[in-house]
């Protein structure tokens, strides 16, 4: 979606930004909110300085009720163009990583219930026992 990955951007990061860009997009995929975020950030790109600047206005008021440390940092990174494409490009590789181990969890659980069936498990109920 975002097309190829920004080469440079990642290495001008500090590794303070890094973390947090990755904690950002943990928490977008566990919250199983990529699909929008995808969607949001590749309309709004072209303003992702302007964007940055909102931030910069609403500092004080976000520090006051939150103290969140990170917001200058987040607020550093959305300035430079490239920031969006980075992050959508992380947002991917997190989701393409989170549903290749669900689709193994469930390709385990599959097989722990056919190995259960076929040893005749006990502890498995039929209708007729109760």
């Amino acid at each position: 979606m975002s097309g190829e990955p920004i080469v440079g951007f990642e290495e001008s990061l500090s590794d303070r930004q890094r973390e947090l860009m990755n904690r950002f997009a943990d928490r977008v995929v566990q919250m199983r909110m990529t699909t929008p975020a995808i969607l949001f950030l590749e309309s709004v790109r072209p303003l992702n300085y302007v964007g940055s600047q909102v931030m910069v206005f609403f500092a004080p008021v976000v520090r006051g009720f939150f103290g969140l440390p990170e917001w200058d940092e987040l607020r550093l990174v959305l300035e430079r163009r490239e920031s969006i494409g980075y992050f959508l490009d992380l947002l991917e590789a997190k989701e393409s990583d989170a549903i290749a181990e669900e689709d193994r969890r469930k390709a385990e659980r599959k097989a722990e219930k056919v190995a259960e069936k076929l040893a005749g498990n006990p502890r498995q109920k039929k209708w007729w026992k109760f």
